[in-house]
């Protein structure tokens, strides 16, 4: 699933593309099994009037999803999901499989929602018309944000019990993180993935915080990590994953010290970790 590193890079790809071009058509392609993408809207014409002629103000992120504020107060949400790729095309470029939805601008662009899995979600948000459904307000502070300090992180992790590796993934807590770089960020912390997020010391949160913050930054250097679907803006790949020291890497060896990294499921997802380097 992209996570904070993905999603800022497609912002910046597409931010100076699509800023102030209009919407001038939506087309759903059809799908048998219906598209999960619009599940929130019983009716498809609907949510294309609704968005059909408005005009892109800007791009922003907010954890994992993609926010377009539009020019009829609404906010054209979109979440990727496991596989999903939000890509800028000109209109004769041969259509990727499993394109979804399309929104045609009036440069004769398109921005394609690729969904292979089927997990995005694409909705509209306005405060207006009185929606309630928005998960990004519900959400945990940003990592890199400037609000986001060793104090806000420990404060976060006092009390709570709960495996670090889970809390660091739980976007109530701390919002854009997902299984690949929790995986990296607790291997260059040196923390195991099983410890109590309450139980960490004074140096450990500082090392913790530390972690975030670079770890993330250079996934966003590099352009993010394409292990499987991914692909930024343009439909190319990132480049973080030759990087990455743990993540997927079960039953290898650790590339700082030689021993075995190991595996276990937290939460239905697989860790990778160092027991000799975390602790």
């Amino acid at each position: 699933m992209p996570e904070l590193p993905e999603i800022e890079i497609i912002k910046r790809d597409l931010g100076p593309l699509v800023a102030g071009r209009k919407i001038v058509k939506v087309k759903i392609i059809p799908d048998p099994g219906g598209i999960r993408a619009l599940r929130r809207y019983p009716s498809q014409q609907k949510f294309s009037r609704r968005v059909k002629g408005s005009i892109i103000k800007e791009v922003k992120r907010r954890a994992k999803y993609l926010l377009f504020p539009l020019s009829t107060g609404d906010s054209l949400i979109i979440h990727l999901g496991m596989s999903g790729q939000l890509l800028y095309r000109g209109q004769t470029g041969r259509l990727e499989k499993f394109t979804r939805l399309i929104f045609k601008l009036d440069n004769g662009h398109e921005l394609r929602f690729v969904d292979p899995r089927k997990f995005g979600e694409i909705y509209l948000y306005s405060v207006k018309k009185g929606d309630t459904e928005i998960e990004p307000s519900a959400l945990g502070p940003e990592p890199l944000g400037k609000g986001f300090t060793t104090a806000s992180l420990r404060s976060i992790l006092k009390g709570r019990g709960r495996p670090i590796k889970a809390l660091l993934m739980d976007q109530r807590q701390i919002s854009g993180i997902g299984n690949i770089y929790s995986d990296e960020i607790l291997f260059m912390a040196g923390i195991h993935p099983l410890r109590p997020a309450s139980f960490l010391g004074e140096e450990e949160i500082k090392h913790l915080y530390q972690a975030i913050r670079e770890i993330l930054t250079k996934a966003i250097k590099y352009r993010g990590t394409s292990v499987r679907d991914y692909r930024n803006g343009f439909g190319n790949s990132g480049g973080f994953q030759s990087r990455l020291m743990v993540y997927q890497r079960g039953a290898e060896r650790c590339l700082r010290c030689q021993g075995i990294v190991r595996s276990l499921k937290i939460q239905g997802r697989t860790c990778c970790f160092c027991p000799r380097c975390q602790s």
